[in-house]
């Protein structure tokens, strides 16, 4: 003898309508996935192209620091230079240079920048008719170059000219 639930087939329908119903309403559809996945990616993009732009950043700042003290080490040289000899040949009026200088890490000696060092003197004017004062501006152009000598750089953004300005004149006795 069997016996038979007579609410057997209405709980199947019901369990059917509710698995329908959990399904249309409470998962993606495949647009929806592919729509949340394009807008990932391109956050995803963005992100790394923000990285990009911060680590060259770095190196343009790395770059321009270490051309600074490139400058100022040159004008530190040519003020103890003046101060020790005044007619020295590289403090004449005009322009001096290109010199080569190679910035090294001290820790496996590759070179890390190449700089072309330049400085012009002139004479300091003064401001009364007809007098020259005894003292000389010095700028000193620090240029970054390539392994190769050259003055292009493949990355532009880390091609900046640094200008240095100073004025020499001889001690008051």
């Amino acid at each position: 003898m069997e016996v038979q639930d007579s609410n057997a087939g209405l709980r199947s329908s019901r369990a059917r309508i509710v698995f329908r119903h959990a399904c249309n309403s409470g998962g993606f559809t495949l647009i929806e996935t592919m729509i949340a996945l394009l807008i990932l990616t391109f956050g995803i993009l963005a992100a790394g192209q923000l990285m990009y732009v911060a680590m060259g950043s770095n190196s343009l700042s790395r770059s321009k620091g270490s051309a600074m003290t490139v400058a100022h080490d040159r004008l530190e040289a040519l003020a103890d230079l003046y101060r020790r000899d005044p007619g020295n040949a590289s403090l004449t009026t005009g322009d001096h240079g290109p010199e080569q200088v190679s910035l090294t890490n001290p820790n496996d000696s590759s070179i890390v920048n190449r700089f072309n060092v330049d400085w012009n003197v002139s004479a300091v004017p003064d401001p009364r008719a007809g007098k020259v004062l005894q003292a000389r501006q010095v700028r000193v152009t620090v240029t970054p170059i390539q392994n190769t000598g050259t003055t292009t750089n493949l990355k532009s953004g880390l091609n900046k000219v640094i200008n240095v300005t100073a004025i020499f004149s001889p001690a008051l006795k």
